[in-house]
């Protein structure tokens, strides 16, 4: 029974950080630069403005903003 409490704290502190405005920020950033990997310019524009959507409720957060921009500068 205790390794089962154990490993549902476990879980939840996990989910805690993965759910983060820096994990989010990542993420998109890591989505916005994927873009660059599509046909033609407005491809690329359409991507990047879907990425931009589903993330507008974190663009003002400025930890999301943070890792955001950092994802994006490390794109290949």
């Amino acid at each position: 029974m205790k390794h089962v409490l154990k490993l549902t704290a476990f879980a939840a502190v996990l989910g805690f950080f993965s759910c983060s405005p820096a994990s989010k920020g990542k993420s998109a950033g890591d989505d916005y630069c994927e873009c660059n990997k599509k046909e033609g310019i407005i491809e690329i524009a359409k991507c990047k403005k879907e990425v931009m959507e589903n993330n507008k409720e974190n663009l003002d957060d400025l930890e999301f903003q943070e890792a955001f921009w950092k994802a994006v500068g490390d794109c290949e």
